[in-house]
């Protein structure tokens, strides 16, 4: 009797553990009639690019497609912000994709081939499709806590991320995560890194300014040129002292009119990447007493005009923890290039993950023009939204 119950107890054991499987896989596992709508989404959207904050068709795109599914959502300038209400609404989850493409003229033979001369090369418009995809999972079904769904404008711009957060995108959002496309990573995989993941930035640019006058009669003007040069020599061993941890870069140096002229004029074009603030606010100060320097030896003036910044991307772990009790991440190194996904770290709880896109048939870099992917990757990438959302 006691084995026949203990048997019974097994069976029951076993189909339980089916039963729980088959409700996870309903839930987290794609249905192919969504998975043909995340392939002609992406593909949809990468043949119409728009460069940074002049996103209109692709507002209005994804605007309909919202409309279509039923839910409300507003829009801020090119930018669109949807909420969805779920069972707990005393918590809400954020999911945010950026949907700006870059300057670059696709050389891709792809029947969906960007057109004119901008093209995403950054992988927004995947980006976008597993977003808007997430969006139609939800108008099938509620998640476990409200979700709101950002589609932010101008990230390859100036700093879109803070201007939609000055326009309310995140007020009432607890915790966001984001993907950003990573041709380096094998196709479906996933990675990212406790604490900073990518660096800030201070974009800037010094001007010098001296007094022209004929060369053979040198010493009567000021060099800005020479002080220009100067600056540059001086600056390369900027970033000696801080072990690997910032980058300071000077792109373009110009001045000058004629080679028989001393320059009145010169520019530098700058970038300083950096993990740490008080680390860049010790640097930017180092700069400022080079450049005083360069003044005090070539009789210029000089002045320092900031152009952008960007405040290093830092994950938080606990949000990441959230995503490796439901997949398997991968550990990656920082990287000092710029997202401006950080906006939205600096002021709550989330994290950004890398998806890897690499096959045999893909393997160039961001931003290239030949920059592709297999949609099989977003696969990946809206099934853990989903796990993190359900």
């Amino acid at each position: 009797m006691r084995v026949r119950h203990f048997f019974n107890f097994c069976n029951y054991f076993i189909l339980s553990l089916v039963l729980i499987e088959k409700k996870l896989n309903m839930v987290y596992n794609l249905t192919m009639g969504n998975i043909d709508y995340l392939v002609r989404m992406r593909r949809e959207l990468h043949k119409m690019p728009e460069l940074s904050e002049q996103e209109f068709k692709t507002s209005d795109f994804i605007a309909s497609q919202l409309k279509g599914m039923g839910h409300k959502f507003k829009r801020l300038h090119t930018g669109i912000v949807c909420d969805v209400a779920g069972a707990d609404k005393s918590r809400t989850v954020a999911l945010r994709a950026d949907i700006d493409a870059l300057p670059i003229t696709e050389k891709s033979d792809c029947p969906f081939k960007a057109e004119g001369s901008a093209m995403h090369a950054c992988g927004h418009d995947g980006h976008t499709a597993m977003l808007l995809t997430v969006a139609k999972e939800l108008a099938e079904r509620k998640p476990k806590n409200n979700v709101r769904l950002i589609f932010q404008f101008g990230e390859e711009g100036d700093g879109g991320a803070e201007k939609m957060i000055n326009m309310g995108a995140i007020d009432g959002v607890d915790e966001i995560f984001a993907f950003h496309m990573c041709p380096e990573l094998i196709k479906g995989s996933v990675a990212s890194t406790d604490g900073a993941m990518f660096a800030g930035t201070v974009e800037f640019d010094v001007e010098f300014t001296g007094v022209s006058c004929h060369c053979a009669n040198a010493s009567d003007g000021h060099d800005a040129l020479g002080a220009a040069a100067y600056f540059y020599a001086k600056a390369q061993n900027l970033t000696y002292d801080c072990k690997n941890n910032t980058v300071f870069h000077i792109g373009k140096l110009c001045g000058g009119t004629a080679r028989n002229v001393v320059a009145a004029n010169a520019e530098a074009y700058c970038t300083l990447r950096y993990y740490d603030a008080e680390t860049m606010d010790k640097l930017m100060m180092r700069l400022e007493s080079y450049l005083v320097e360069c003044d005090n030896i070539f009789g210029t003036d000089h002045r320092l005009t900031v152009k952008a910044v960007y405040p290093p991307l830092v994950n938080n772990p606990a949000s990441l923890n959230k995503v490796r009790a439901v997949t398997k991440v991968l550990d990656c190194e920082p990287r000092f290039t710029a997202e401006d996904f950080a906006f939205y770290l600096q002021k709550i709880s989330g994290c950004m993950l890398w998806l890897g896109c690499r096959d045999g048939e893909h393997a160039f870099p961001l931003h290239s023009e030949s920059f592709g992917f297999n949609e099989d990757a977003l696969i990946t990438g809206v099934e853990l939204y989903e796990k993190l959302i359900f």
